[in-house]
């Protein structure tokens, strides 16, 4: 072969290193539509602060067994929720009430802690004036240190203490009966290792207890930390 040619093979461009940049440039370069879906704007509906949730209209017994949910799951099997289908939060459960409740009770514990502050610095200034120049008294009663307001007792009270005790022995009496299915399944291995009738007796329920009591007590348990939440 000539050196021409030679040199002409060599400085030859291949095209199958070509197609590399070219392919990867097309595979990260995304389509102009794909964001598309993503840049619709939102309408949000206005919502009446007066206007009352669906827990708040609902009776007790929909209350404990989610019953006023059922509607609008019904309603979500054919077509996307929105603000509107939802509808407003409970009340209890609304920013502003929450605000007010706390910031109410927060002004008066903060005023009563003025109060227990100032008259515990007259004291602690009687008690210095009493000591006159005995270095070793004023030491030991040092500085007069304000208390802060409490706000664990606030969030307490604005809260309601009785919800809260509410809540905590639903969750409590919840985590008792979580034992009762597995003392109910110790009680049908023993029925049925049992071989005869009159040996029945030995156990903690009847056999058919036993067997609706695994069906009812999960569900209870179920019911009773759904509403300690």
């Amino acid at each position: 072969m000539p050196p021409e040619a030679s040199h002409a093979v060599e400085n030859s461009p291949s095209s199958k290193d070509d197609d590399v940049p070219l392919e990867n440039s097309t595979k990260d370069t995304p389509p102009e539509n794909i964001t598309a879906e993503f840049e619709e704007e939102v309408d949000y509906v206005d919502i009446d602060p007066e206007a009352l949730s669906l827990e708040d209209q609902a009776s007790c017994l929909s209350s404990w067994f989610l019953f006023y949910l059922t509607p609008l799951l019904k309603l979500g099997a054919t077509k996307i929720l929105d603000s509107k289908d939802v509808g407003p939060p409970s009340k209890c459960d609304r920013a502003k009430s929450c605000y007010d409740s706390v910031n109410a009770l927060w002004i008066k514990e903060v005023e009563r802690t003025r109060e227990v502050n100032a008259a515990k610095r007259t004291k602690h200034e009687e008690a210095l004036a009493k000591c006159g120049d005995d270095a070793k008294k004023i030491a030991k009663l040092g500085s007069f240190t304000p208390a802060p307001p409490n706000l664990a007792k606030v969030l307490w009270c604005a809260f309601g203490k009785w919800k809260i005790i509410w809540a905590m022995s639903l969750y409590v009496l919840s985590s008792l009966l979580q034992f009762l299915p597995v003392l109910i399944l110790n009680d049908l291995v023993k029925y049925f290792e049992m071989g005869s009738p009159p040996n029945y007796q030995a156990l903690l329920f009847h056999p058919w207890g036993d067997v609706v009591g695994l069906l009812v007590f999960p569900l209870l348990v179920a019911l009773l930390q759904t509403r300690s939440q």
